[in-house]
């Protein structure tokens, strides 16, 4: 008896220092959280979306630079004229409110202004990866019903044959002025073309006609980024528009005398519409780039003399796979912001390029759960409050590996909520607010359906799944572990590939790693095999790889049975492995010409896969 009540204070006393400790990250979230929607709150009484903050913006900083592209500047003035002749334009050419109208072109100082034209008269843009060809390009078009395409003279001769599948025999160029033709109009291919900037100088700077506000339209569809199947098109309504750019303000104190430095890709939502709402909704300056660089990131930040940066993927581990370098510290970077930043990477990073505030977030396109990590706490991607838990709206549940299931409560069936250091599945619940909807995808009710789980807390609840698959320790710091078709079972045990790759990228001293789980003919749950960059420099001693991680910690089970190494590992644009054809090859012979090594479990050493032994693997003759 004693021993309980002794257990029992212990476990309180240490809950209240728990609460102690974290009370100031709680009460500073909680002044951002209500910043935020007290902003959300008075732009809805005001009746105002971002384009009537734009033009507030407008005529208070009219001549300063809104976005800068190498030596093209636009100022705030020039982007609400420009914006203004491309709606006027494209009224003139029978476009109306509710058309859409596809995106595709490389990053470029014209590019947000596309978007923000077409809004104005309540046209919706279609955000299309501008690195798609056949069946994802058409899928995507097709998903939207675009009307008519802007792109330019480089890309459309490598989509002439997607455009005519389509019978789309009209498209608009918008090239920069220097390369822009002098002819208005021009025929290739039967696919007539407009130059934008030679018509625009036509067009009047003057608004149009205001549309009523309205915060369920869309401003722009954002697609997923395809890494394991086809791209889905993501709703990005004014409501949901107002509620991630203020939100990303409110979080990270970017305001109108920061200088933003965008790599990123204007087609993906961190990049082309937080990024861009910086200037937008907050007055600073973003200066972009048409691809990113690693070798001229730190250059480009003393150059521009930037204040703030964002970042996805790994792109910070490229950063830290650069030479040390003079413009390493000699910048002006007070913050940076974004999600991929890995623990084991956190430290190293902050410390070598002197970062003061790393706002790392946890959000995606789609999804209505979304945390920060607001004081720079190393490795989290948020918190929640360990005495209001449920303020944020979401909820990690347990969670059937094998199926990816939420596990359910034999009497209630209801979820079942994990403890802290329990690895879960992130449900954003569904409600009536803004912070708590759920917009689903564009003509994709099968996949808008397949998202939502239901009877969380109670009968008759709902919730997004993220399928992302976090922990939280007892503080309430929240940790992105890996998606939930990234974790396999092998040997009774669930394996994470981040954990993996995180290892080999350690040892084999390269970023390009990718794991996943394979099926082996009458084997229950799926192996692990690794996909490497081949190294001229270093090649790979596969004879020591297995004992190297043993040392590394890393259990029998989790250990690659297979490895690829491959000349080539594709990426998305931003810094995404695309998964799904390794996958599909998996260790198959017959499909894969490059060399493959498997675990050769007695020797503990990887060997070469010959047709031989891939025959015995095959007849379910050689265990692993």
């Amino acid at each position: 008896m004693f021993d309980q009540i002794w257990t029992y204070f212990v476990c309180l006393f240490d809950y209240v220092l728990c609460i102690l400790r974290t009370l100031p990250r709680d009460l500073r979230g909680l002044y951002k959280l209500l910043g935020h929607s007290f902003l959300i709150q008075y732009y809805m009484y005001r009746q105002q979306d971002f384009l009537a903050i734009f033009r507030k913006n407008v005529k208070r900083y009219k001549s300063k630079p809104c976005f800068i592209l190498e030596d093209t500047t636009l100022s705030f003035q020039e982007v609400e004229d420009l914006t203004n002749q491309l709606a006027n334009f494209f009224l003139a050419e029978g476009y109306s409110h509710g058309d859409v109208i596809a995106l595709i072109l490389d990053n470029s100082i014209e590019y947000p202004c596309v978007w923000i034209g077409l809004s104005k008269f309540g046209c919706i843009t279609a955000l299309i990866n501008s690195n798609l060809r056949a069946t994802p390009l058409l899928h995507s078009i097709r998903t939207v019903n675009a009307k008519s395409i802007i792109t330019s003279k480089q890309i459309l001769p490598e989509i002439e044959n997607e455009l005519k599948e389509l019978n789309i025999n009209k498209v608009y160029l918008f090239d920069p002025k220097s390369s822009s033709t002098t002819n208005g109009h021009a025929s290739i291919s039967d696919i007539e073309t407009v130059h934008l900037y030679d018509s625009l100088k036509q067009c009047s700077t003057k608004p149009t006609k205001p549309i009523p506000f309205d915060l369920k339209q869309p401003v722009f569809y954002i697609f997923t980024s395809g890494t394991t199947g086809l791209p889905k098109a993501a709703v990005i309504k004014h409501s949901r528009f107002l509620l991630g750019a203020l939100g990303f303000l409110s979080a990270t104190g970017i305001n109108d005398k920061d200088i933003m430095y965008d790599t990123l890709p204007l087609y993906h939502s961190l990049g082309g519409w937080i990024c861009i709402s910086y200037s937008l909704l907050g007055g600073c300056t973003t200066v972009l780039r048409r691809k990113f660089s690693a070798s001229n990131f730190w250059k480009d930040c003393v150059r521009y003399k930037c204040t703030g940066f964002t970042y996805v993927g790994e792109l910070c581990r490229f950063l830290l796979a650069q030479p040390p370098g003079e413009y390493d510290r000699k910048h002006s970077i007070r913050l940076c912001t974004g999600n991929g930043l890995r623990q084991n990477l956190w430290s190293s990073f902050v410390d070598r390029f002197n970062i003061r505030n790393v706002y790392e977030f946890y959000a995606a396109t789609e999804s209505n759960a979304y945390f920060f990590n607001v004081d720079s706490h190393p490795g989290a991607c948020g918190f929640y409050s360990l005495i209001v838990p449920r303020a944020l709206g979401s909820v990690l549940v347990r969670f059937d590996p094998t199926t990816m299931e939420p596990i359910r409560n034999e009497k209630t069936k209801n979820c079942i909520q994990c403890k802290a250091g329990e690895r879960g599945l992130l449900l954003g619940m569904i409600g009536k607010s803004l912070l708590h909807a759920f917009d689903g995808y564009v003509n994709n009710p099968s996949g808008t359906s397949k998202k939502i789980v239901e009877n969380i807390y109670k009968q008759g609840d709902r919730a997004f799944n993220t399928g992302d698959v976090m922990v939280a320790d007892k503080y309430g710091y929240l940790y992105f572990c890996d998606r939930t078709g990234d974790t396999f079972r092998w040997k009774g045990e669930n394996v994470s590939t981040v954990e993996i790759e995180n290892i080999l990228m350690d040892i084999l001293k390269q970023n390009d790693v990718l794991v996943f789980g394979v099926s082996i003919p009458d084997t229950d749950g799926k192996a692990g095999m690794a996909v490497v960059l081949e190294s001229t420099s270093s090649p790979i001693n596969m004879s020591k790889l297995a004992n190297d991680m043993k040392k590394h910690g890393l259990p029998s089970y989790a250990r690659p049975c297979f490895i690829r190494v491959t000349k080539h590992i594709e990426m998305t644009g931003t810094f995404k492995v695309k998964k799904t054809v390794f996958q599909e090859e998996g260790f198959d012979l017959e499909r894969v010409t490059e060399p493959i090594y498997y675990l050769n479990h007695k020797k503990q050493t990887y060997e070469r896969l010959i047709p031989e032994i891939f025959n015995l693997i095959s007849k379910g003759k050689l265990q692993f």
